[in-house]
């Protein structure tokens, strides 16, 4: 508020002096065109008393030209005048009158007004506006000084007293309106108001207003009201002040921040969300809140944004809180402490081109949403990531470089997953051996060789997981797991016989290590007062130690098209096209379990004697080289379906095509070193959408081999022993519907007969009576989602494979009632429980200057609702009626 009467009084003061200016030019000169049938219509000249000479030329049958030169100016820049209708010169009473439109620009300064006085005499201006035909007033005064404005029903200012009137005022600055019946600008700047009313609706006779009966404005220092109170629509509110005293200074400035105030059920009476906002600088702030509760709780958050433009801009944000609820004798008594931290940090690319930071933290206590968050779906999360990195980027360069630091957290069991630091240095793909002016004609061995191509990650990792209340512990510090990982893929492409692609690659990885596991069998130990039974023993050995493993590929790949086109010129379907594309990949890795590459030990695992055999790896961060020989060839086929069909609405080429099966895979290995069970289970995946409306993915797994009665899998296949393709091990259905308002457009019903069309004029009605009945044209839009997850595992106690179908259903919407009503929903259906998921409904509700909110979860854990009715403007963002029931009251 104290913004606009700044805007007042500084507006009175440079616009009225611009306008008069002229009084006291000492070589200016003001040019004003007037009709030729006003009171000056030839040429003559004019002294008057105070030594201003007003010189008056005919410029022809329409306009004359009238300059006017005074001593003593103070005049720094023309003052251009302009009247739709007429400008008038009274010499004799030393005024000047513009009518019609007329405006007055002077610098950035501009006066618009149906009427505009200029008194040189009194050395006092006045603008106003007209009544029209109807006797409604327009043209009222409007004045603009750059990029602030206002209007007023009347405006009068004095030179030498320098004081003005302006009645009707309203004013608009950042994002409120001020109205003033009367407003009075003083000699010495100051700014008198009487009868004012603020508010953020911005029509002419507002919602609601805050009314000020007076109010003094001291520019760049205070603002000083009487009494003032609330008035909605018309209506006063007892919600008032005697006085107000308002600091009225530039620039960003500290404040209290008003706590809100209520009652929670499990920690009783509050005053919260009250604090400090603290202007640290014009790139920096910060805010200091807290919160106290009757039954003890406590808490209190630090806030601060920052922004350099065009470098970066972030936040931080730090809470802890004291949670106490229940009794101390009570078992649902709970004292803990909680916090949480996140921090956000974004670089402007225009700042280092070749480098940038960034970071995304957002940790804390597990218990912290559980009771210091209103909101359901930071509740309803299980987990959450952080990270920080920063990337190098070298210019004509293929090399870069990441450093990051990341977490992830389980808010359900406390699960923490540390990665700090996480360095990666990368080389692009680089073809060192092509050619750079290439000529003739290539033989199939030079492509091979010129298409050769290699590239390169190094990686270095130090990670954990941990539980949250062992994070700062020293032996936390000795179980990080590190590591070190170097990969280098080297591949090429060949064209083959014209239609068929090979592609060979070899990629061999390096992992160093500076841990290593070591298992010994520890026999039966017979002491003199005790016996310690034969068990495995591990140890973990310090030092350094390395695994390298290639693995070698070759894929051989082609596209086959199939094509049915009708010849029937009358059928519906024109065509059908089926792509297959099939790949054949053999692929090697050796045995790396063997005893020469030194990677895995065998140890005796029970005193029967069994033994087993494992990697010394086996807890690396970077994983170890496989054992078992592998030599697959493995197959996959890829499938596309597509239709065209004939269409009206396509007046080109009156075709449209429909994508049937957007894609339809198979694929399985068949492992040619291992001596039985070489075939891999079979894996079916598939996408495709029907009219437009309907997603439907699925996929499964089909095993070939027969199990028996104990569950064992057997080396006969399912159809030799079963006369079956296989058994399906898994399988998904996802199903998405989607329908929206766009779908529905209302079509104009353009073949109205003559006689539909009278007897609606004749009945009173409009001739497209019948779209005003149902409006088609609301905004509206539902989706549901279906999903089966199938999986089949042996029960041990009923000696069978059993069977699980998990079955989920979800649907959300929303309607838009007419422009102002909105309501959205979200729901979701248990099919094995038969009960509804977690339930929201929203209403929300357009009232102009203001708008209202109702949130409501009916049942369930989250029962709960909120309503709120508050003001659209940030300026007056506390004036609000809230009430609600907090989920968590129902813990």
């Amino acid at each position: 508020m104290h913004k606009n009467n700044i805007f007042i009084q500084k507006s009175i003061n440079i616009l009225l002096v611009a306008m008069l200016s002229v009084l006291s030019a000492k070589v200016a000169k003001s040019q004003i065109a007037v009709p030729s049938d006003s009171v000056v219509q030839k040429a003559d000249t004019f002294n008057l008393s105070d030594g201003t000479k007003i010189s008056i030329d005919s410029l022809g049958k329409d306009t004359t030209k009238v300059t006017i030169v005074k001593k003593e100016s103070r005049v720094d820049a023309p003052v251009e005048y302009t009247a739709s209708d007429s400008i008038v010169f009274n010499v004799k009473e030393q005024k000047a009158y513009l009518y019609n439109a007329a405006q007055i620009n002077y610098k950035e300064i501009e006066l618009k007004a149906d009427y505009i006085e200029i008194n040189f005499g009194k050395d006092e201006a006045y603008a106003s506006g007209v009544k029209d035909s109807t006797g409604k007033e327009v043209g009222k005064p409007q004045f603009k000084d750059g990029s602030d404005e206002f209007t007023s029903t009347t405006l009068r200012y004095n030179f030498k007293s320098k004081k003005g009137i302006i009645t009707g005022v309203v004013t608009e600055q950042s994002g409120g309106f001020l109205h003033s019946e009367r407003t009075k600008r003083m000699a010495n700047g100051n700014v008198c108001l009487k009868n004012g009313m603020y508010t953020t609706c911005n029509l002419d006779h507002p919602h609601f207003y805050v009314t000020l009966t007076r109010a003094k404005v001291i520019p760049n220092e205070k603002i000083i009201s009487g009494p003032a109170y609330l008035v909605i629509e018309d209506v006063p509110f007892p919600l008032g002040i005697p006085f107000g005293f308002f600091p009225n200074k530039k620039g960003n400035k500290s404040g209290i921040i008003i706590p809100e105030y209520g009652e929670e059920q499990n920690r009783g009476f509050f005053l919260k969300n009250g604090g400090y906002y603290i202007a640290i600088s014009d790139y920096m702030d910060m805010t200091i809140r807290g919160e106290v509760y009757s039954k003890g709780s406590w808490g209190s958050s630090l806030i601060t944004n920052y922004k350099k433009r065009y470098k970066y801009n972030g936040n931080f944000n730090f809470s802890y809180s004291k949670l106490i609820i229940g009794e101390k004798q009570l078992p649902n008594y709970l004292n803990t402490n909680t916090y949480w931290v996140r921090w956000t940090h974004n670089q402007d690319y225009k700042a280092h081109p070749n480098h940038t930071f960034s970071a995304n933290v957002n940790l804390g206590s597990s218990s912290y949403n559980k009771y210091n968050t209103y909101s359901v779906n930071n509740r309803l999360q299980s987990n959450v990531q952080s990270s920080v990195s920063y990337i190098q980027r070298w210019p004509n360069s293929p090399f870069n470089l990441s450093a990051n630091l990341r977490h992830s957290q389980n808010l359900l069991d406390s699960t923490i997953n540390l990665s700090i630091p996480d360095l990666l240095l990368s080389m692009s793909r680089q073809t060192f051996f092509k050619r750079k002016n290439r000529t003739g004609k290539s033989r199939w061995y030079e492509n091979l060789y010129e298409n050769i191509g290699i590239s390169s990650t190094a990686n270095l990792s130090n990670s954990i997981q941990t539980k949250e209340d062992k994070v700062f512990t020293e032996q936390t510090l000795h179980d990080f797991r590190n590591g070190m990982k170097y990969n280098v893929p080297v591949s090429t492409s060949l064209k083959v016989f014209k239609y068929f692609m090979l592609n060979p690659s070899l990629s061999y990885t390096e992992r160093w290590y500076l841990q290593s596991t070591n298992k010994t069998w520890i026999p039966t130990q017979y002491l003199p007062t005790d016996t310690i039974p034969a068990y495995l023993k591990t140890d973990t050995v310090q030092g350094f130690g390395r695994a390298g493993d290639y693995i070698f590929s070759v894929p051989f790949t082609t596209k086959l098209y199939g094509f049915f086109q009708s010849r029937n010129p009358n059928a519906k379907i024109i065509a059908l096209r089926h792509i297959a594309t099939p790949t054949v990949s053999y692929s090697y890795r050796p045995d790396y379990s063997k005893q020469q590459y030194g990677y895995y030990k065998t140890v005796q695992k029970d005193t029967l004697g069994k033994t087993e055999t494992y990697s010394i790896y086996n807890n690396g961060i970077f994983g170890y080289p496989s054992a078992g020989k592998y030599g697959a060839i493995t197959v996959n086929l890829g499938n596309n379906l597509e239709m065209k069909v004939k269409s009206g609405k396509d007046t080109i080429t009156g075709t449209k095509k429909i994508i049937i099966l957007e894609s339809l895979n198979f694929g399985c290995s068949y492992n040619m070193a291992l001596d039985s069970m070489k075939w891999s289970p079979v894996s079916i995946q598939g996408r495709t959408t029907l009219f437009k409306i309907l997603n439907i993915n699925f996929s499964g797994t089909l095993d070939p081999y027969a199990y028996d009665s104990t569950g064992r899998k057997l080396k006969v296949s399912q159809w030799k022993q079963n006369k079956k393709l296989g058994r399906i091990s898994t399988g998904n259905l996802s199903a998405g519907f989607n329908f929206n308002s766009d779908g529905f457009k209302h079509k104009e019903k353009e073949n109205k007969s003559d006689a539909a069309k009278q007897a609606a004029i004749n009945a009173g009605l409009p001739e497209n009576y019948l779209d005003y009945y149902v409006d088609f044209k609301i905004p509206w839009n539902f989706r549901t989602d279906l999903s089966l997850y199938y999986t089949t595992q042996y029960d041990e106690e009923t000696y069978k494979f059993t069977h699980t179908i998990t079955k989920t259903l979800s649907f959300s919407g929303d309607i838009n009632l007419t422009d102002k009503w909105k309501v959205s929903y979200s729901s979701g259906f248990d099919i094995e429980n038969r009960k509804f998921t977690y339930t929201s409904i929203n209403i929300f509700r357009d009232l102009h200057c203001w708008e209202m909110r109702f949130s409501w979860i009916p049942f369930g854990t989250y029962k709960s609702y909120s309503f709120q009715i508050n003001v659209k403007s940030s300026v007056l963002q506390d004036l609000k009626l809230n009430r609600r029931r907090d989920w968590t009251e129902n813990f």
